[in-house]
């Protein structure tokens, strides 16, 4: 295709890409998107929950003893798959600094404050902006099989409490009333009602629809390389030309690293893969979004889908195929809490993709260069943290 020059050209058009487009192409700078398949990858096959509530990093206590359970099973909420990157040790090393108990509690502070603006940020897109969002208001559910399992969560909740969340714990009666849905069997729950859930897919797709109709440019193309003159980066090479800019951003979620690389920066981001699941019904299975807490599962009903997430898997490649152990065991955990849960072959194919993770847990959204700008490593947490990081993005490349 040639040559093209833009304002800002931003590598990756996930829900994070789309939403600086539209945060830039909203004040008129010249934008343009490079990604291959935009709007795809984790940006589609995520849980679509927009949880303050779940602002505790992946770097804290409970993780560290999950990594090194991971070493002995496949069943916990870390797992591990062969090849192991060789760089997967320092930056588990950093991940155990990270996890003490004062350095969490701050990271979920800030992570905290970060999704309760992005959360308003969304009511303003479909309020003030006019974007159809589809947002469920109906709020989120943790949910416990034991007793013990939800008291070890108090300390947890007493920190949400003190940064403004609004929580009920549920005992197993008013659990069944709150959601008649689930299996009867729960010892209770902790109710967010200010959580949100919506389609991601649908979601990223009407956000990036809204920056081209301020002007925004999207290219289904694949970055390979990126050009320096005199300490700046003044192009990038795609399988079909060259894409020059005043600034470039690098949102290109757990490829960030590499890409990173091309633009001589060294970015801490390590690709986390979940699994998904997703049933065709009739109608909302549930009220809530619904986390099984000690299965590590999140389960989203929508209007004519159930969709269920789960997994935190490092190692291997983006290639490799979801596991048909994980997904036997995603399936039943879901069935033996939802007795309405589709039939097991009426599931579309499962989809594994990868989360962008950092060892702190912090997203990496900030300067790398003299005209270069990270918004990566969101985790679990990219559809949450999409408008707010937009919006920081577009104020340190905007004139």
């Amino acid at each position: 295709m040639g040559a093209t020059h833009a304002e800002v050209a931003v590598v990756g058009g996930g829900i994070i890409g789309s939403c600086i487009a539209f945060s830039l192409a909203k004040k008129g700078v010249d934008v343009v998107v490079l990604d291959p398949a935009p709007g795809a990858g984790a940006s589609a096959g995520n849980a679509g929950m927009l949880v303050p509530s779940q602002s505790v990093p992946f770097a804290n206590p409970d993780t560290v003893g999950a990594w090194l359970g991971a070493l002995a099973r496949r069943d916990g909420a870390v797992s591990l798959r062969r090849p192991l990157p060789l760089d997967l040790v320092p930056w588990f090393a950093h991940l155990m600094a990270e996890a003490r108990p004062g350095r969490t509690s701050r990271t979920t502070r800030l992570l905290y404050l970060l999704a309760a603006k992005s959360l308003r940020l969304y009511r303003e897109l479909a309020e003030t902006d006019g974007i159809e969002l589809h947002l469920r208001s109906a709020g989120s559910l943790r949910v416990y099989r034991s007793t013990s399992a939800l008291r070890r969560q108090y300390r947890v909740l007493r920190t949400l409490r003190d940064l403004g969340a609004e929580y009920e714990v549920l005992g197993p009666r008013a659990l069944r009333d709150a959601e008649p849905g689930l299996h009867q069997a729960f010892a209770g729950a902790v109710a967010f009602p200010d959580d949100r859930s919506l389609d991601p897919a649908r979601t990223t797709l009407a956000i990036a629809d809204a920056a081209r109709a301020h002007g925004a440019r999207f290219r289904a193309e694949t970055v390979v390389g990126a050009r320096r003159r005199n300490g700046r980066v003044d192009a990038v090479s795609t399988d079909l030309g060259t894409v020059s800019a005043r600034w470039f951003v690098v949102a290109a979620g757990a490829a960030s690293a590499r890409v990173g690389r091309w633009f001589g920066a060294r970015l801490p981001v390590r690709p986390g893969y979940g699994l998904s699941l997703t049933y065709p019904t009739e109608g909302p299975l549930l009220r809530h979004s619904v986390m099984l807490e000690e299965d590590h599962v999140v389960i989203g009903s929508r209007e004519h889908s159930v969709r269920l997430t789960t997994g935190m898997e490092f190692g291997g490649t983006a290639h490799d195929e979801p596991a048909a152990d994980a997904v036997r065991r995603l399936d039943a955990a879901v069935r033996s809490a939802v007795p309405a849960l589709p039939a097991r072959d009426t599931a579309a194919a499962p989809w594994r993709g990868a989360r962008p993770m950092t060892p702190s847990g912090i997203p990496c959204v900030g300067r790398i260069g003299e005209n270069v700008v990270a918004a990566t490593g969101h985790g679990t947490l990219g559809m949450t943290l999409g408008p707010v990081t937009g919006r920081l993005v577009s104020s340190l490349v905007a004139p």
